[in-house]
């Protein structure tokens, strides 16, 4: 922390300085003829035209090479390299003022002509500048040095600033939501905007945020679902299709899945039922995941999830009783708490039986990777669906499972305004008891089902889908998350090396995953290697998932894809090393050193292997250094199988072969056995992870 306040210092000196010489450190214009993507796309056509063109933008790089500088220059669109040398500048600031005034993360407009170096870099040669802004803090040169994902949010900008990979997940986001709204009004279906502010919330069974509105003098809360009793009022109305994308606000926990403000989705189409729905829900999440991914295939929690395939239909009763045993038909109250005991799952002893099948439910969904639907959802957990005709004690409804969460819901809309008022007033009773989740009686509403609603079926769709396709928690797909207010007195973020020298983003891996497949293979030959670390970085892709839902490691910026990249590369020198163990993981750390693969995965690589005797630190060298043994002896367990598959393969299996030190002999037990100090999980939750993250890979593993 001296160190930044030293170099604020500095900077700040240099400020007086630029001030005492009459310059402006913070013109309101430039004179900038190119964007720095559109120069470098143009490159051979103005290089060829020979004329002067001006840039503008923030210098994230200085390389003094003593009588020149090379530079970095950045502009949010692009980056391209500026040559600065003594003889080529001339008039106004000189480069003698360049070196004394400019500091990294300063923005400057220069002027020039554009060359190729002797190392065929295309590079602007400066022949004037000018200061833009002048920064007076250093910037961070190595993002991922942030010892938490708070830190990281809390100075979002510095993150997007550091790790271009985050502004492409938002480009990202940006490509689904509108590629969501082009389809629903390609299909007809007009776009509407409802309050935010209700008297009465409704739409889903959630607790809201209340404020005060000081011109009514009444209490209103922010509004819990997306205009859904607004947009059914809409039916009644004459509207055929209405939809609306805007932010939902519940007063709830936070988690991986979860936030209080968040955006979503929801159409009401007249006329049509929830089996319409479903089909055009299914068209309607293949069509956006295309368009914002191009794939239909995803690792969801380390899951293998393909939207191309058949999205089957679950029963709720029948899969709860497959799962479970219980028949939540006939089940007595005291029946569905003792299988929620058995099963470790919390619940309040007076909780209505409601809250009890949704709990248990919960548990099941976990176990279904799909895509599949959710049907036959019973009326006692659905207060707004029509009733099934063939049966009154199930709703026409259906939730969208992928790796086990609810990803959308929709159903058949209730139009019969006296089964509406019941149920309302079911929930009231509820809601009285201490609910507060339950839904409110909203009579007003109720009025208006009384003038007539067509059939009509609706559907709610949130950003969290878009973070389990995208891989990451919804937090990190949020652009600045909520977080708890802090005083003046909070550091800057700690800094690495405030001059940065190197061309590659802080923060990036190094290498995308196609140029590490390539690596990998070009240093293992061997299949059966090759799937040995597939199978790691499936493992490792579940690992980091699992750790980023519990509040435990939350000072530790978990990356997924970062730790998969781990997983897939951790032995690549172990041909090379066949015959010198202790070399072992030290060859590997040269091989992605001289590949650009960040340093902090470096390390986890290099000390995984325990015959160095160094003790990992960090959460990802633990993970690493504990797990990754496991997948050997999970896929030599699915070889002894009858049917050799992983499918068949089940945690009581492994543990017996893990028990029996004749099995597997290369597999170091006691290694393994570390994950309960090291990861805070016991040998059969490691077990069931490593089972589960494999199985989603079966076919690529020949398992």
């Amino acid at each position: 922390m001296a160190e930044v306040i030293s170099e604020s210092k500095a900077r700040l000196e240099r400020l007086k300085k630029i001030k005492e010489q009459g310059i402006n450190p913070y013109p309101a214009s430039t004179c900038r003829t190119h964007q720095i993507a559109e120069a470098v796309a143009s490159f051979e056509h103005l290089l060829a035209a020979g004329n002067e063109l001006v840039l503008a933008g923030r210098l994230l790089a200085l390389r003094d090479h003593g009588g020149s500088t090379f530079a970095d220059l950045n502009d949010g669109s692009g980056r391209i390299q500026l040559y600065l040398k003594k003889d080529e500048i001339a008039g106004g600031l000189n480069y003698q003022d360049f070196l004394d005034l400019i500091d990294l993360g300063d923005f400057v407009e220069v002027k020039g002509i554009l060359f190729v170096t002797k190392k065929q870099e295309k590079t602007l040669l400066v022949k004037s500048w000018r200061l833009l802004c002048k920064a007076l803090r250093p910037l961070p040169s190595q993002w991922y040095g942030l010892k938490d994902a708070e830190t990281r949010y809390r100075h979002r900008y510095l993150d997007f600033l550091l790790n271009p990979e985050l502004k492409e997940v938002f480009n990202r986001k940006m490509l689904f939501w509108n590629s969501m709204r082009n389809f629903l009004i390609e299909r007809g279906f007009v776009e509407v905007y409802t309050p935010i502010l209700e008297n009465t919330t409704g739409g889903a069974d959630a607790r809201p945020f209340v404020t005060h509105h000081n011109a009514l003098g009444v209490d209103v809360y922010l509004r819990i679902s997306m205009g859904e009793l607004w947009q059914k009022r809409l039916m009644v109305a004459g509207y055929p299709k209405t939809f609306e994308i805007g932010r939902q606000f519940r007063n709830e926990g936070i988690d991986a899945d979860h936030l209080q403000d968040y955006l979503q989705m929801e159409y009401y189409w007249a006329y049509a039922d929830y089996i319409q729905g479903m089909q055009l829900t299914t068209d309607l999440i293949r069509q956006v995941a295309l368009a914002t991914f191009k794939t239909l295939v995803f690792n969801i929690n380390g899951q293998e999830v393909d939207l191309g395939q058949d999205w089957q239909k679950i029963d709720f009763y029948a899969e709860i009783k497959r799962q479970t045993g219980l028949d939540l038909r006939t089940a007595a109250t005291a029946e569905i708490q003792a299988k929620l005991r058995e099963l470790n799952l919390d619940f309040e002893d007076t909780a209505e039986p409601s809250r009890l099948w949704d709990q248990l439910w919960k548990y099941c969904r976990r176990q279904i990777v799909g895509p599949a639907y959710l049907i036959n959802i019973p009326v006692l957990i659905s207060p707004l669906a029509k009733r099934s005709e063939s049966d009154p004690d199930v709703t026409q409804r259906f939730q969208l499972i992928l790796a086990g969460s609810e990803l959308c819901n929709g159903y058949s809309e209730l139009n019969d305004s006296l089964d509406q008022r019941e149920r309302f007033l079911e929930q009231a009773k509820l809601r009285a008891a201490g609910d507060e989740e339950a839904q409110m009686n909203d009579e007003e509403f109720i009025e208006a089902l009384e003038y007539g609603m067509p059939p009509v079926c609706g559907l709610g769709i949130s950003e969290r889908l878009f973070s389990y396709l995208e891989g990451k928690s919804i937090r990190e797909c949020v652009m600045f998350p909520l977080l708890r207010p802090v005083g003046s007195n909070i550091e800057p973020p700690a800094l690495i090396n405030p001059k940065v020298t190197s061309k590659s983003a802080p923060g990036d891996i190094g290498v995308t995953r196609e140029q590490a497949l390539a690596l990998l293979r070009s240093n293992i030959k061997s299949a059966s290697l090759i799937k040995h670390h597939l199978a790691a970085e499936a493992q490792m892709a579940a690992l980091a998932r699992h750790f980023l839902t519990t509040e435990k490691h939350h000072q530790e910026f978990i990356d997924p894809e970062a730790w998969a990249m781990v997983g897939l590369l951790h032995d690549i020198d172990w041909e090379l090393t066949a015959k010198k163990p202790k070399e072992h993981s030290l060859a590997a750390a040269q091989i992605l050193q001289e590949n650009n693969f960040r340093p902090d995965l470096v390390r986890a690589i290099r000390l995984h292997n325990h015959l160095h005797g160094e003790e990992p630190q960090t959460l990802l060298e633990k993970a690493l250094f504990c797990a990754e043994e496991l997948t050997g002896l999970v896929a030599a367990a699915a070889l002894v199988q009858p049917d050799r598959k992983l499918a068949t393969v089940t945690v009581e299996s492994v543990l017996k072969k893990f028990k029996d030190a004749s099995f597997a002999r290369g597999v170091n037990r006691e290694i393994i056995l570390r994950c309960q100090a090291y990861l805070e999980l016991d040998v059969r939750q490691l077990i069931d992870l490593t089972i589960r993250a494999m199985q989603s890979i079966a076919g690529v593993l020949g398992l």
